[in-house]
């Protein structure tokens, strides 16, 4: 198959510049099977392309956004948010029509660039890390004034945007519950193919250390209100009981308010290269999560490296069941269960739990590629 990528940003996994949305296509494309020929679409950005993905691709092209005042203005006079308007250029639309020519289908990864299936030939699956209309929705519920009256009205444009989408393409996301939100909201079917992690093995407690960790990036809403949550209101109830207890709070791009919260009981770690190391080094990670949407794959990370997990319904939403995950809305309960976690010097292990059970970035590609196969039976 000769396959046509478009990602709306560097595919890579960049500790600092990184997110979800760049790791997705970053994984698929080095996954995806040698007999698969890939031509991938991105724009530049603070992050050059990785090796790793340009050894894997028959042919890279990288454009120009749009510069985002320009795209401000752009964005206040049409139906397309800030992040579409940097990207559709003429430029754009020019380059993806002649490629979507030369390939057999095509693969668009993130809401940002969704605007150029009207512009592409032959089949495609276009994929989204969560409904950019339900995630204005989200966003507009954080804010106040005028920014949350201007993310309801941005939804409904972008919503409107999405229902124009191609008839003949193949939608995707991550989450079911966005999948199953999305499918009501468009009359059409809508997938959801989760991501993959990467199985560790977890030695257990090291020394006589009691930590708590919290995982993800810190420059993002809900979790910077997890972090404050985690610090004001559940780690004083733990250094009631476990007076030694110390809080790690690790993620990109920590906000000043994130930032403030670092004290001798409480680390702030910065565009750490390796989640799992801090995974290792912890007792039990803490996710209260009040806001959210799609797959938290914090979670899912730390579960696959073997730490019990304690997190509130948000953060455990579509997580499966497993033997080191507590789920609790309370949170007292949450506490309880930290502090048991703390003062059991048995590390629990997962019974069961596997390398082969681990859902991994290998099988996500192949799924991709069966909604591509599908497209082109079509």
């Amino acid at each position: 198959m000769r396959l046509l990528y478009v990602a709306e940003s560097v595919p890579n996994r960049d500790p600092v510049r990184g997110d979800g949305s760049s790791m997705i296509p970053y994984e698929v494309i080095r996954n995806l099977p040698s007999d698969v020929a890939v031509t991938l679409l991105t724009y530049s950005g603070s992050v050059e392309l990785p090796d790793e993905v340009r050894s894997r691709c028959e042919a890279v092209h990288v454009l120009t956004p749009r510069a985002q005042r320009a795209a401000i203005l752009h964005s206040l006079a049409s139906r397309f948010d800030v992040g579409a308007c940097e990207r559709a250029t003429l430029e754009a639309v020019s380059t993806a029509t002649r490629l979507s020519r030369q390939c057999d289908a095509t693969l668009m990864h993130g809401p940002h660039v969704l605007f150029l299936a009207n512009h592409l030939y032959g089949p495609m699956a276009l994929q989204t890390v969560d409904p950019w209309s339900k995630r204005l929705r989200m966003d507009s519920g954080m804010v106040g004034g005028w920014r949350s009256y201007y993310r309801r009205f941005k939804s409904v444009a972008v919503l409107q945007t999405e229902r124009r989408l191609p008839e003949r393409a193949r939608l995707l996301t991550v989450g079911a519950q966005d999948a199953a939100e999305w499918t009501e909201a468009l009359n059409r079917p809508v997938r959801s193919i989760p991501n993959g992690v990467e199985h560790t093995a977890h030695t257990g407690r090291k020394g006589n250390s009691r930590t708590v960790c919290f995982v993800g990036s810190l420059n993002y809403g809900p979790n910077i209100d997890s972090v404050q949550v985690l610090i004001g209101k559940i780690a004083p109830r733990v250094w009631q009981r476990v007076p030694e207890a110390k809080f790690v709070i690790a993620g990109r791009q920590p906000t000043p308010e994130v930032l403030s919260l670092a004290t001798e009981r409480v680390q702030i770690l910065a565009n750490v290269p390796s989640v799992t190391d801090i995974f290792h080094s912890a007792d039990v990670a803490v996710f209260p999560d009040e806001h959210g949407v799609g797959i938290r794959n914090s979670v899912r990370e730390a579960l696959a490296a073997g730490l019990p997990v304690v997190a509130s319904p948000v953060a455990a939403r579509e997580q499966d069941a497993h033997p080191l995950l507590t789920v609790e809305e309370d949170q007292q309960a949450l506490v309880d269960h930290i502090v048991h976690r703390l003062t059991n010097d048995r590390m629990p292990t997962a019974d069961g739990l596997s390398e082969a059970a681990t859902r991994t970035w290998q099988t996500v590609a192949q799924e991709y590629l069966e909604e591509l196969d599908n497209a082109l039976r079509a």
